[in-house]
């Protein structure tokens, strides 16, 4: 092998210094507090909050301190002379005002209600984006492990090779083989080293990703450690599982909070046809510099108060109710839609992983026996070639099926494993 090559293959294959091991368990707690999308969700809860704050306080009465005064110039009647004259009068009022509406139609309670909705649609969003985070997780955990997975499949087939190479260099060295066999071999070896160094890469980008999804410093050097095989789910129904996400999925039931959301908007868009009934009461004084008396004088006998009922009834707004009305039944339908769009995509992900799950375990039964086979073939082709009996492409064709074999083995481990966590997480857990 030349130097530059093996240099790069001690660079790949030699562990990192002052690793920082990253558990999948401490990956997903991560995942779940920082994950950009949660951080998204936390806001739109927060905004959510304000927004039933806004609505609860919507019922409240209204009570307002007014104080303001001002200046009026031109003609004013002198009662001295008698006749008209230039003025500047000056005028202060001091009041409270207090207004409460008795009646609006229900659109308080219905704005309340949706706020409230939309608040729970809001939490659940942000457990769902958790879960899509964990999700991700996962998946970056199960691409980690089937890179390595593959790169000890390919360790393992570059000593397999040397060893052919070393066996064939010691038959050809004796006049027992031709010498343009080992410069086949030599050629096998390096494309297993090729194997291993494309393996290297593919851990190193699937790092990378992971890394990104988790949202660690890119400078640092970390360890993501594959988990330790989970124990296979008791055996259940496709049915029995849908049902189970259906009724716990946190999208599921967002999508549930979000039609009630709509149907309260409706209610309160048509309580825009209603009349609104409100009360109100005044209590102030003022003064005005034309009385030509002091100024607490004025204050105090010119006290007054004042009790108010008003009825408002919409007889021509330009169609704004009807409008108002249609816009939100257009939305309360489409939100409909979108839950029973929302319940097709969770029964279809859960009898997917189900499929997924299943099938990886009984691939793997398969999987086992075919990379026993091929051990046995290459073994007695093996001894065949020591014995003069076969050729060596027939050998390296075995060493191919083993290394085919071997590697969907390793890729099928990883797959039964992960598969486990991700039903688990489509079951909303």
């Amino acid at each position: 092998m030349h130097r530059p090559a093996l240099l790069a293959l001690s660079s790949l294959a030699a562990p990192l210094a002052a690793q920082t091991p990253v558990p999948l368990d401490d990956a997903l707690q991560t995942a779940r507090t920082q994950a950009v999308a949660v951080l998204r969700a936390d806001a739109a809860v927060e905004g959510a909050r304000v927004a039933v704050d806004a609505a609860e306080a919507r019922r409240w009465p209204s009570l307002d301190l007014r104080a303001g005064g001002g200046q009026r110039y031109g003609l004013a009647f002198d009662n001295t002379s008698g006749s008209l004259t230039q003025a500047t009068i000056e005028s202060v009022d001091i009041g409270i005002d207090a207004g409460y509406v008795v009646y609006d139609g229900g659109a308080r309670g219905a704005d309340a209600r949706a706020a409230e909705a939309g608040l729970q649609a809001a939490v659940l969003d942000r457990e769902r984006a958790e879960q899509r985070a964990a999700e991700a997780v996962v998946e970056g955990y199960r691409a980690v492990a089937r890179a390595d997975a593959a790169r000890a499949v390919a360790a393992e087939a570059l000593a397999a090779q040397r060893d052919l190479l070393a066996e064939v260099e010691a038959q050809v060295e004796v006049g027992e083989r031709p010498g343009y066999e080992a410069a086949q071999q030599r050629e096998r070896v390096a494309a297993a080293q090729g194997d291993v160094l494309a393996a290297e890469r593919d851990r190193a980008l699937a790092e990378a990703r992971l890394v990104r999804v988790l949202g660690l410093d890119p400078a640092g050097d970390y360890a993501f450690p594959a988990p330790a095989p989970g124990a296979a789910p008791p055996a259940a129904l496709v049915g029995d599982l849908v049902r189970q996400a259906l009724s716990v999925r946190a999208d599921v039931r967002a999508a549930e909070a979000a039609v009630v959301a709509a149907e309260a908007d409706r209610h309160a868009a048509r309580a825009g046809r209603l009349p609104t009934v409100a009360v109100g009461a005044y209590v102030g004084t003022n003064y005005s510099s034309a009385a030509g008396t002091a100024l607490p004088g004025q204050l105090g006998d010119n006290r007054a108060g004042a009790l108010r009922l008003t009825v408002s009834l919409p007889v021509l707004d330009r169609g704004a109710a009807g409008t108002a009305v249609r816009r939100a039944e257009a939305r309360a339908t489409a939100l409909r839609a979108d839950q029973e769009d929302v319940r097709r995509a969770v029964a279809l992900d859960v009898r997917e992983r189900s499929v997924e799950v299943d099938a990886a375990a009984a691939r793997a039964e398969v999987a086992a026996v075919r990379v026993e086979a091929a051990e046995a073939a290459l073994a007695a082709e093996r001894a065949r070639y020591a014995a003069g009996a076969t050729t060596l492409q027939a050998v390296s064709l075995l060493q191919a099926r083993l290394v085919e074999a071997q590697t969907e083995r390793a890729q099928l481990a990883v797959e039964a494993a992960f598969n486990r966590r991700l039903l688990a997480l489509a079951l909303g857990q």
